[in-house]
């Protein structure tokens, strides 16, 4: 059986799906760097005769340039896959972090006759934190979506937050990015302190933790590169770990790690090297995680990281007898 969800041609169906949307014409210098940019390298020579004339039919050349052939009213209607993922992302509890009860409702009755392509009970967490946020709270919900709102709109807000030492503390921020953790299914905050800090750091905030936060409507005058600042909070050596794909490790482990900044090579016919970057406050989530994968992972390095990893076993151990 087939896969439902297949890396290479969801980006090819992706691809071919913004083109046709796009309905305008294009050179076909365009059409051959979109489709590098968005696949692989060798995606040219299957996609590209078949979105001229010579093949599908989406396009016919005049003048040296690719036409649509599509009326402006054409649209890409979803496939029964998708409207049955949809249904099933309905049923998911975050789902009303995004949208209201009433869009809820009106997407429910535009897919009453479907089937989800599967229920939240067909999944079983087993090395979940207890602790997880209320996504049914109203307050939440008010926080996030105001928070999402300052992230679109690249707006300060003012937030009062409580931390773990039960200190409330109070600060202009700017949201960057909604992190979600699958491991303490909560969601987190990245951003930094006001425009006032001449050298802005990347401030990790959860949301189960926020008091209050109120939209300042101020916007930023320049945007921080996040990603620039993650990486300049990381510590100089990554985790360097090594992967055996065997029962799928491989797969898991890109799906694990996703939110890090790595880099992935390949050592041997079933084993990967995979390079972690993390700083202080992901450090205990990574051991973590790293330790639920057993047998199939190995860590090789840093010295500090393994130190901890051997500490934590043996603390685990003593446990146990």
């Amino acid at each position: 059986m087939s896969e439902l969800f297949s890396e290479i041609y969801n980006c090819y169906f992706q691809v071919i799906k913004s083109l046709v949307e796009q309905k305008n014409y294009i050179t076909e210098g365009e059409l051959q760097y979109r489709i590098q940019n968005a696949c692989f390298e060798e995606s040219i020579l299957s996609l590209l005769p078949g979105l001229t004339e010579n093949g599908w039919g989406f396009y016919e050349r005049r003048d040296g340039v690719l036409h649509s052939r599509l009326s402006g009213n054409f649209h890409v209607p979803l496939t029964g896959l998708q409207k049955s993922y949809l249904k099933a992302i309905l049923l998911d509890e975050k789902i009303g972090l995004f949208l209201d009860e009433t869009q809820i409702r009106q997407i429910n009755a535009a897919l009453s006759d479907v089937e989800p392509l599967f229920l939240p009970g067909d999944f079983y967490y087993y090395d979940r934190f207890a602790d997880k946020d209320d996504y049914a709270n109203p307050e939440y919900k008010k926080h996030f979506r105001t928070i999402l709102s300052a992230i679109r709109n690249h707006e300060y807000v003012d937030i009062l937050y409580e931390s773990r030492q039960q200190r409330r503390l109070h600060h202009s921020y700017l949201p960057c990015r909604l992190e979600y953790s699958i491991k303490n299914d909560c969601f987190r905050l990245l951003a930094v302190k006001s425009h006032t800090h001449r050298n802005p750091k990347v401030i990790t905030l959860n949301l189960g933790r926020i008091i209050e936060v109120m939209s300042t409507r101020i916007v930023a005058p320049k945007i921080p590169d996040i990603n620039s600042l993650l990486r300049r909070s990381c510590y100089h050596e990554p985790v360097r770990i090594l992967i055996k794909n065997r029962r799928n490790a491989l797969e898991r482990a890109m799906l694990q790690f996703a939110n890090y900044e790595k880099s992935t090579r390949r050592l041997n016919e079933d084993t990967y090297e995979c390079l972690i970057y993390y700083n202080k406050e992901t450090e205990a989530e990574l051991l973590i995680e790293i330790l639920s994968f057993g047998p199939m992972i190995k860590v090789a390095g840093n010295e500090t990281f393994l130190r901890q990893i051997k500490e934590r076993l043996g603390r685990q151990m003593a446990l146990g007898s």
